[in-house]
């Protein structure tokens, strides 16, 4: 299937239905599990924006008696009464009977210290209204609001120092095959180094999950059966290897048995087309591809989008962004590709002109910053042809 129709079933994942309560201080990054309604208005009441004297506007044309000095954080009850005002401090309360502030630089007096107001001072110069910003029971914040400081600031502003919030997907990382060691173990010319989970890992981690390796499960049926068994409590199981057509690729064969669903048998585009996505209940498995570029770009396509899906994220999908291609490129236009490169300053520069890079390899991933989807038929690319690229994550 198209990209665009993964997406699509991506787009019908239900979330999960585990909440846990936590401090705001840890809620960074965690999404909003209900909605949250103010209960204080903001700003609290009419206040001052700066430094100066409040008066009532009628005045402007008059002396003013200064009465005093109101400070941020006197809860006093202050009034003015005609030709009064008072010398007010930022975020002080507005005495009663005033509406507009005259900042200090803008200050002059007569012969009695009485305060002359410039004419050109609008009326409600530099005043806050209270719950101009949000007024009591509206919607402050809604759920599935992924948590930023910003939005942490709104929370405590309210007086909420515990939110409820989705809890994070336990997420199950193993790679297969018999060739394969890890980075930590000897290998000898004719095996391979794992370097596809630690990649999953990271992917998952820079957005914001984190995950458990579970090892490396060898190319032998019943003990891939065995192994998917043992990890049903998990809520999302991502392999790599295993994807293809070979005859010891037995992860398909082996969920299907174990009753799995194949909601997505593969991609139609290079180099991450064999990746598989399989749903049982609301547990997901994903199949990646073997070789280390196709599983990252598998990883980053669909196993992203459908765990902040799964995560209960208003935006899951990758961002995109508009670039104009640098440069001319002539690619097979019989498929859809992926076309890697870098992004800056508005452009999009890819790092191979004739777009051509074995699905094994890794140091493109590493010096590329940003991708483009490209669609079936496009065979070449011209210089300065507006597209829409993702920044790679």
């Amino acid at each position: 299937m198209e990209v665009n129709e993964m997406f699509s079933k991506i787009d019908e994942l239900e979330c999960l239905d585990n909440y846990e309560f936590i401090s705001i201080n840890l809620a960074v990054g965690r999404v909003l599990a209900e909605d949250i309604i103010t209960t204080k208005p903001l700003p609290f009441a009419d206040n001052s924006a700066l430094d100066g004297y409040a008066f009532n506007y009628n005045d402007i044309n008059s002396p003013l008696k200064i009465l005093g000095t109101i400070f941020a954080g006197d809860k006093k009850e202050y009034s003015i009464g005609k030709n009064e005002c008072y010398k007010i401090m930022t975020g002080a309360i507005f005495p009663t009977g005033s509406d507009t502030v005259v900042m200090l630089e803008d200050e002059a007096f007569d012969e009695n210290g009485n305060l002359i107001v410039p004419k050109y001072i609008k009326k409600d110069n530099a005043r806050k209204l209270k719950g101009e910003e949000l007024g009591i029971g509206e919607l402050l914040l809604s759920k599935s609001t992924l948590l930023n400081a910003a939005k942490i600031m709104l929370l405590a502003s309210q007086g909420i120092s515990f939110v409820k919030v989705f809890a994070k997907p336990k997420i199950a990382v193993f790679s297969t095959g018999n060739e394969i060691n890890e980075p930590w173990q000897t290998c000898d010319d004719r095996s391979i180094y794992n370097a596809n989970a630690l990649g999953i890992s990271s992917l998952l981690l820079n957005n914001g999950f984190e995950s458990e390796y579970k090892g490396i499960l060898k190319d032998e049926k019943q003990s891939l059966k065995q192994e998917i068994i043992k990890a049903s409590n998990y809520d999302v199981i991502i392999t790599s290897g295993g994807a293809s057509k070979g005859e010891a690729d037995f992860m398909k064969s082996c969920l299907q048995e174990l009753g799995y669903e194949c909601i997505v048998g593969s991609i139609d585009i290079r180099p991450a087309g064999p990746t598989k996505i399989f749903k049982k209940g609301k547990q997901l498995v994903f199949i990646l591809p073997g070789n280390p570029m196709s599983c990252y770009i598998g990883c980053f396509l669909s196993v992203i989008p459908a765990i902040k899906k799964i995560s209960g994220r208003k935006e899951y999908l990758h961002e995109t962004c508009e670039a104009t291609f640098n440069g001319d490129m002539i690619q097979k236009g019989s498929r859809a590709n992926i076309v890697l490169g870098n992004y800056m300053d508005g452009k999009f520069t890819p790092l191979n002109k004739n777009n051509k890079f074995s699905p094994a390899m890794i140091k493109p991933l590493a010096n590329a910053n940003a991708l483009y989807l490209s669609k079936i038929g496009e065979n070449e690319i011209s210089d300065k042809t507006l597209i829409k690229i993702i920044k790679l994550s």
